[in-house]
């Protein structure tokens, strides 16, 4: 994520001048110059790291520009499949693709989710977006089939007759639905099986709830209809993540345990003892402050753990079933994060509270002090384990928020 921000906040280097045409050279073309950047910048950016950055995004700048050059100069209507039968034929389709025709480059572009590339070559030659590969699908189909999230969406808000391309069936029978449910190789989700099922699902439910309702029981060359194939493909993933998971959720839970003992014992084995005569604690009369905040702290604790508890044996006990991957699971899993590392920073600043409380430490900014440095390293640990989760989150949501739907 960090390299990603770094990415982008890095200035693009090479500029391209505007063509200048004159009755002399009429087709003097553009050129690439380089523009000056300040030495501070160029230092902060020599670091090897940082460097490695800005040369890639440097590199992607100067072939974008030589690809809008390239796309320009090409004569587009030969890549255009112009057989109507492609997308209103039988139900199978006719192939148009033709023997030692050369790559299209479109295709390919879509095939690696190069968005600029796409755009860039939709804008000079629009009918090219009617382009079919060799086995009759369209360049939606083929970035839904190799799971490219960014592109999908660009094509969805920017393209027109997407209705025609979503209910376009290629040469095997198959509707973009069953495109979505193919299992990727090599994955582009992050690694970790749970959370390539997560996402597997969240992709198949987005296209199918995009896609005409007759769809979703339509069947296939080999007689399956889409949820059939992609529980066929996802069967083996969708076990291993149930193995993954479950064995996560039996070690947080032993973890939770020793959190929730810890602070129960401490509530009632407080610093300073109990007063044998009226049995209320020492440091409750002298103290009072400070030893409030150190009982808040256990109790916070202590309620995070047996919460984590709660939710852990929630999740044990699931059937993992498919639709489980897309809602209840991530939900489950970030509200055991969130509860898990409460208890965890609960649990520290109380310890260092009981410290103030005996006098061992003694100051005023120091319960405020530690209270910040720990939660926030606790929560660099959280992001940086789970942010994959939250990604999916805050997906999950937005298309929820935006999703319209298409009435059969």
């Amino acid at each position: 994520m960090l390299r990603a921000i770094i990415y982008w906040c890095i200035p693009v280097l090479n500029k391209e001048s505007q063509p200048v045409n004159s009755a002399e050279e009429p087709s003097n073309s553009a050129s690439i110059h380089k523009l000056d950047r300040s030495s501070s910048v160029n230092y902060i950016l020599g670091f090897p790291w940082l460097k490695e950055i800005d040369d890639t995004k440097q590199s992607h700048a100067v072939a974008l520009m030589l690809a809008e050059r390239l796309i320009k100069r090409e004569d587009w209507s030969q890549y255009v499949r112009t057989e109507d039968k492609d997308l209103e034929g039988s139900q199978f389709g006719i192939s148009s693709e033709k023997k030692n025709r050369m790559p299209d480059p479109l295709i390919q572009a879509t095939r690696l989710g190069i968005i600029e590339v796409v755009h860039e070559i939709l804008s000079v030659y629009p009918e090219a977006l009617y382009t079919f590969d060799g086995k009759g699908r369209n360049i939606l189909q083929i970035a839904v089939e190799e799971k490219k999230w960014f592109l999908y969406d660009y094509l969805m808000t920017s393209g027109t007759n997407m209705d025609r391309m979503l209910s376009a069936i290629d040469h095997e029978g198959n509707s973009i639905i069953h495109l979505a449910a193919h299992l990727e190789s090599p994955p582009s989700t992050p690694p970790g099986v749970f959370q390539q099922m997560m996402w597997a699902v969240l992709w198949f439910k987005r296209v199918q709830y995009d896609s005409y309702p007759y769809l979703w029981e339509l069947k296939n060359s080999d007689g399956k209809t889409a949820r059939q194939v992609f529980e066929t493909n996802h069967a083996s993933l969708r076990e291993n993540a149930e193995r993954t998971v479950r064995e996560l959720a039996n070690a947080v839970l032993i973890v939770s345990t020793l959190i929730g003992t810890i602070n129960f014992a401490a509530i009632f084995t407080v610093p300073g003892g109990f007063d044998q005569k009226t049995g209320e604690a020492i440091f409750l009369s002298n103290r009072h402050w400070e030893f409030g905040l150190l009982m808040f702290y256990l109790a916070g604790g202590l309620f995070s753990a047996l919460f984590t508890m709660g939710t852990l044996l929630v999740i044990i006990f699931m059937r993992f079933e498919t639709e489980d991957f897309y809602l209840s699971l991530p939900f489950y899993y970030v509200t055991d994060m969130i509860s898990i590392f409460y208890s965890a920073v609960f649990t520290i600043v109380a310890c260092c509270q009981a410290l103030i409380v005996q006098k061992v430490v003694i100051t005023d900014y120091t319960p405020l002090v530690v209270f910040f440095f720990i939660y926030g390293l606790i929560a660099l640990v959280l992001m940086e384990t789970s942010y994959v989760i939250f990604d999916y989150k805050y997906y999950l949501i937005r298309y929820c928020l935006c999703y319209r739907g298409l009435e059969s």
